[in-house]
């Protein structure tokens, strides 16, 4: 019994997307084979690190909106 390709998909649903084309790969070979596993500290580590990282631009946000303010008040330009 010779088996067409149409034959062996004829079940399957037609599927949507990416055309049927590769995706490409979004990390290399080489990359993945090098990365270990994240431990729970290592993610607890990088959470903590986004976290310090955000309120640090919040923080340099505030200061920048305050000396502005200062520098304002001090011309005498109130807003």
């Amino acid at each position: 019994m010779k088996r067409e390709l149409e034959d062996l998909l004829e079940g399957i649903p037609s599927q949507e997307g990416n055309g049927a084309g590769l995706l490409a790969a979004t990390v290399s070979a080489s990359a993945a084979k090098a990365a270990k596993p994240m431990t729970a500290l290592d993610k607890t580590t990088a959470s903590a690190k986004r976290w310090l990282d955000d309120e640090a631009l919040v923080r340099s946000e505030k200061t920048a909106r305050l000396k502005a303010a200062r520098e304002d008040r001090d011309k005498g330009d109130y807003r």
